[in-house]
C-alpha cells in the first residue's frame, strides 16, 4: 500500500472558528461537507489566543522601540494592528497536512488512526525543529472524507536594525533557525524537509509513499497556491473598479448640487447698496430670503470643495492600488504558465516511471531470479535516476 503526502499553505482563507468548529446553525449548514457526528474525533493539539501571542513574544520588543522615540507619532500603539493593516505581512501563517486521500480512509479505520498517529507525531517536535514559529493552534479534523491537520503559527524574526528589534517574517524566521535553507526559495527548501520527515514516517511503518499532486518538485510546489492567488487578485481588481465607479458618481452628485444651488439663488445684480460717504460703501442692503440663498451657495461650495479634494486622494489611492495588483497578477500569471509546464513534466516523468518500473520487474523476475528485497531496492535506484533523467530533459524543453 502507498499513501501520498500533502504540506501546503493556505493563509489566505484562514478561519479559526472554522478549525476549531465553532459554528452556529447557520455554519454547519454551509459546511455540508463535515459530518459533525464525527466532529468529537477531532484531536485539537493547542489553543491559543493570537493576540495575547503578541503581546509575549513581541510586548518587550514594542517597548524597546518606543522608549527611543523622541516623537510620539512615531511610537507603535500596537505591533498586532500595525502587521494586520499592512499589505506586506501576514499575522500569521498555516498549513494544512495530509497523509493518504479519501480512498484511504472510506469505511477503514485503521488508517484513520495511522494518519492520525503520523500527523501528532510529526507535530510534537514541530516547535523543537522549529524554535522561530510560534504555534498558536493545532487541530486534526477527523469529521471530514480525509484526516488531515490545520497548523497555525507566527514566524518570529530578530536582528532589525530599522524599527523593533523583533517582527514578523516567515522567510527569515525559517532561514534564521536554519542556515542551510536555499536562500532563493527558503520556503520551499523548509517544506521539502519537512515533507521529508513525513515519508520517512510512512517508511517506518512499511508504506510507501505515492507520488501524485505537486509536492515532489520545490518549481511546482506553489502550484495550487499561486492560481488562488490569482483568482483573489482578480476579484480584488473587480472590486476596486466598483469603488472607482461609485466614488465617480458621488463628485457627479457633488456637482449636480451645487449646480442646483446656484440655479435657486437669484441673481446679486439688483442688489443696492448704503453709501456712508460719497466714495465709501460699507454695506449692502438685500432681502433675508436672498442672503440665506447666498448663504447656503457659500457653505455648499466651500463643502464641495473639501469634498473634491477627499475624493480625489481616495480615486488616486485607489488606482495606484489597482496599478500595483494588476502587475503583480501580470507577475503570477507568468509564473503560473511556467509552474503549469513543469507540472506536465512531472506527469509525463511519473507514467514514464511506472511503464519503466513495471518493465523492469516483469523481466527481472523472469529471467534474472532476484529476490523480492534485492527487486524493491533495485526498482527505486531505477525510479530515481528515470525520474531525475526525464525532469532534467523535460525542463529544458519546456523553458
Amino acid at each position: 500500500m502507498g499513501m501520498s503526502i500533502s504540506l501546503k499553505k493556505d493563509t489566505a482563507k484562514t478561519n479559526i472558528n472554522h478549525n476549531n468548529r465553532k459554528f452556529n446553525d447557520k455554519d454547519k449548514e454551509q459546511n455540508s461537507h463535515i459530518d459533525f457526528s464525527r466532529s468529537g474525533a477531532n484531536q485539537y493539539l493547542v489553543q491559543k489566543s493570537l493576540k495575547e501571542l503578541y503581546k509575549t513574544e513581541f510586548g518587550q520588543a514594542q517597548a524597546d522601540y518606543n522608549a527611543k522615540q523622541k516623537r510620539s507619532d512615531r511610537k507603535i500603539k500596537n505591533y498586532y494592528d500595525q502587521v494586520k493593516a499592512s499589505k506586506k505581512t501576514s499575522v500569521q501563517q498555516e498549513m494544512i497536512l495530509q497523509v493518504g486521500d479519501k480512498d484511504h480512509f472510506q469505511d477503514n479505520p485503521e488508517n484513520r488512526k495511522l494518519a492520525n498517529d503520523i500527523l501528532k507525531e510529526w507535530f510534537d517536535k514541530f516547535e523543537e525543529r522549529n524554535p522561530n514559529l510560534k504555534v498558536y493552534n493545532a487541530v486534526i479534523h477527523n469529521d471530514e472524507a480525509s484526516p488531515h491537520m490545520h497548523l497555525n503559527f507566527v514566524p518570529v524574526a530578530t536582528g532589525y536594525q530599522r524599527g523593533m528589534d523583533k517582527q514578523v517574517s516567515f522567510d527569515k524566521a525559517i532561514t534564521q533557525q536554519d542556515k542551510t535553507l536555499n536562500k532563493e526559495r527558503p520556503f520551499e527548501d523548509w517544506r521539502n524537509r519537512e515533507v521529508l520527515l513525513l515519508e520517512n514516517m510512512l517508511k517506518e511503518r512499511g508504506i510507501e509513499r505515492e507520488l501524485v499532486g505537486t509536492n515532489e518538485f520545490k518549481d511546482v510546489n506553489d502550484f495550487k497556491e499561486k492560481k488562488e492567488q490569482i483568482q483573489e487578485l482578480d476579484t480584488k481588481i473587480v472590486d476596486l473598479e466598483k469603488k472607482y465607479t461609485a466614488e465617480r458618481e458621488k463628485l457627479q452628485k457633488g456637482v449636480q448640487g451645487l449646480v442646483k444651488a446656484v440655479e435657486s439663488s437669484k441673481s446679486v445684480e439688483g442688489i443696492e447698496g448704503e453709501k456712508a460717504g460719497v466714495f465709501d460703501r460699507k454695506n449692502v442692503k438685500l432681502p433675508v430670503e436672498d442672503f440665506d440663498n447666498m448663504k447656503t451657495l457659500a457653505m455648499a461650495s466651500e463643502a464641495l470643495k473639501m469634498q473634491n479634494t477627499r475624493l480625489q486622494r481616495e480615486l488616486d489611492a485607489t488606482l495606484r492600488e489597482k496599478q500595483e495588483l494588476q502587475k503583480e497578477n501580470a507577475g503570477l500569471k507568468k509564473e503560473n504558465s511556467r509552474l503549469e509546464k513543469l507540472n506536465q513534466i512531472q506527469k509525463r516523468a511519473i507514467t514514464y516511471l511506472k511503464d519503466m518500473s513495471h518493465l523492469i520487474k516483469k523481466n527481472s523476475e523472469k529471467f534474472l531470479g532476484v529476490s523480492k528485497e534485492d527487486m524493491t531496492n533495485f526498482v527505486g535506484k531505477v525510479r530515481a535516476a528515470a525520474l531525475l533523467h526525464e525532469y532534467k530533459n523535460g525542463a529544458r524543453e519546456e523553458m
